[in-house]
């Protein structure tokens, strides 16, 4: 019984410490957008990107970052490449340090996603 009840604790562990790494893997950041603290993705903020097809899907989840501004200032219901009207989508979490930034970002996806636009390099 002993061993029983211990193998059932063992598993528990692993399957949180599995889940915390697989939330932390979903993040598209490990940095805090509003803070700059670390961010280990155990708390996080959804945002729904909408493209007009699968091909600007493809290129966006590639590399969000690289078009974090021009998703966040993309019109309702347009995409952010070509203005054309949304048939698809994307579901990205943003890591953010804590529940106070959560709820900050939170307000304003959009917003908080364009804070990690990649710089480009000259």
């Amino acid at each position: 019984m002993r061993s029983l009840i211990k193998s059932a604790i063992a598993l528990v562990g692993v399957a949180s410490i599995t889940l915390g790494s697989a939330i932390a893997a979903d993040a598209v950041n490990d940095k805090c957008p509003i803070s700059g603290k670390a961010a280990d993705g155990s708390e996080s903020v959804e945002l729904v990107a909408k493209f007009c097809c699968g091909k600007c899907v493809a290129k966006f989840e590639k590399d969000p970052t690289a078009y974090a501004a021009q998703v966040a200032k993309a019109k309702d219901g347009k995409c952010a490449f070509t203005g054309k009207a949304t048939a698809k989508e994307s579901k990205i979490s943003i890591a953010v340090c804590c529940g106070k930034c959560k709820k900050k970002g939170a307000a304003d996806p959009k917003a908080l996603f364009a804070k990690l636009q990649k710089k480009k390099e000259k």
